[in-house]
């Protein structure tokens, strides 16, 4: 059987840093392949330059072919390739280029010259297939990063291709939309579809084809099953920050302080969407809420993790605890009301670190992001205090690079980094491990981890139950509109 993608001999690099290295693939029509690899090896950037963002956008070739489907990948214009590969960027954000989703797949549609008659059908049917109608017209900046994940899927499978790359699919939904959506995939594949995944959770994906693992040196190595001995496959994963297994111990929660940090009564969030008909150009306004007469304390000095339901308002709850939004009841910071605090102040006390860190870089180089950090603060420093902040962070080779030329997994690394400079009273991390390999995750809990040791009160939110068991001293789950401590 002829390959449907053949990468041979790809080196690819960005003025004297080669990140894909003699690269050589080879997928199968119908088949699936895990890529997994340590955060920053070079993962999406194969995503990139496959689905024809680079070398466009940036970055050089150095040597090598692509082909799909017997053709030039190179060759093709951006509307050809659209009908060979389909993509879902790792951050879902920078797929859309309109303000909802009813907007983007008519763009999508009406970019391969769908006619217009059949548009509206075309996505009421794929809209109730994904389950995804009740977002339509919901703004995509008001949507949860899982959310925007989902939407993602959607208007990547929308338009009929051979070939999908999915750039961490499922890093902020949970379980049950995984399953939901692995079957999806599974059916796609029974249509003859193949896919490319990059994943770090491997264990979710030991049903698929083949894995392979994108090394520190830029190169491909074959890790599945049937090629390698189980103890060398776990070997070589595990050295290069992947593991089969998450073996971890439950948090045993010790003493601490009952003094009250965060006190919250009465809470009620909603969502108002504006909902726009096409045919009739007539607008209405739809009420969602998320949370209803929610009631909860949190203690000083405690690590607390947030569970739920993707787009269920963890995100929007951190929201209104830093009055970003508009909500009813009361929210009190050691027992101050927070609507009669300055922002100034109740920003001096309580940090958050968003879902989609880029989204609070301000400097050009990651060095400058940390010295500003360090400023914000009016604390004094030096070299050595930044070059300490790189080193636990594992962030030593991108001092000079820009924040948004970063993986993923290095924004993140950075935002925590940043972040935790200061000395607030509460800090509220979205997703802490999105986008990490196995160690750079447990790197990034325990740095938040020593953080609370020193009386700090740390809310973070999770998908990874795993995670949330080893490293939180007390489980929130936010579900059916309420907020409810979890026995454990």
């Amino acid at each position: 059987m002829k390959p449907l993608v053949e990468l041979n001999q790809i080196s690819f690099g960005f003025e004297r840093t080669t990140i894909l290295d003699d690269v050589s693939l080879a997928i199968e029509p119908g088949q699936i392949v895990l890529l997994c690899g340590e955060s920053g090896s070079g993962k999406s950037t194969l995503m990139k330059l496959i689905n024809g963002y680079y070398p466009d956008n940036g970055g050089d070739l150095l040597s090598g072919t692509m082909r799909i489907q017997e053709q030039d990948m190179l060759s093709l214009n951006v509307v050809e390739r659209t009908h060979y590969v389909r993509s879902i960027f790792q951050n879902a954000r920078l797929s859309f280029s309109m303000r909802n989703l009813r907007e983007e797949l008519v763009f999508c549609l009406e970019n391969v010259k769908t006619d217009p008659d059949k548009i509206d059908e075309i996505i009421a049917r794929h809209t109730e297939r994904f389950q995804l109608d009740y977002l339509l017209d919901r703004p995509f900046d008001e949507c949860s990063g899982g959310e925007l994940q989902r939407c993602a899927f959607i208007c990547a499978t929308l338009i009929d291709a051979p070939f999908y790359i999915l750039d961490e699919p499922f890093a902020n939904v949970d379980d049950e939309t995984v399953a939901f959506y692995m079957a999806e995939i599974e059916a796609m594949q029974t249509e003859g579809k193949s896919f490319l995944i990059i994943d770090h959770r491997v264990d979710l994906w030991q049903w698929v084809d083949r894995w392979l693992l994108l090394d520190e040196s830029g190169q491909l190595v074959d890790v599945s099953a049937d090629v390698l001995p189980e103890v060398e496959q776990r070997d070589l994963l595990t050295a290069n920050g992947i593991y089969t297994e998450w073996d971890h111990t439950k948090k045993q929660v010790t003493a601490t302080s009952d003094e009250v940090l965060l006190e919250v009564n009465n809470l009620t969030l909603e969502n108002v969407t504006e909902v726009k008909h096409r045919r009739w150009f007539r607008r209405e306004q739809e009420t969602h809420t998320l949370l209803e007469r929610v009631n909860l304390t949190v203690p000083k000095g405690r690590m607390i993790g947030v569970i739920g339901p993707s787009g269920g308002g963890k995100t929007s709850f951190f929201m209104a605890l830093l009055r970003a939004r508009d909500y009813s009841g009361q929210i009190k910071l050691a027992g101050q009301d927070i609507q009669q605090m300055k922002k100034a102040d109740l920003y001096a006390r309580m940090g958050l670190v968003f879902q989609d860190p880029s989204l609070q870089f301000v400097k050009t180089s990651v060095q400058d992001e940390i010295q500003a950090s360090f400023e914000a603060w009016g604390l004094s420093y030096d070299e050595a205090d930044i070059v300490e902040r790189l080193s636990q962070y594992q962030l030593e080779a991108m001092a000079e690079r820009s924040p948004w030329l970063l993986s993923q997994g290095q924004q993140r690394r950075l935002a925590v980094l940043c972040m935790t400079v200061g000395d607030q009273e509460l800090l509220l991390v979205d997703e802490p491990t999105y986008g990490q390999d196995a160690v750079n995750a447990r790197r990034v809990m325990d740095s938040l981890a020593s953080l609370t040791e020193n009386g700090m009160t740390c809310i973070f939110t999770s998908h990874d139950l795993r995670l949330v068991d080893e490293y939180a001293d007390d489980v929130l789950e936010l579900k059916d509109k309420t907020i409810k401590k979890v026995n454990r």
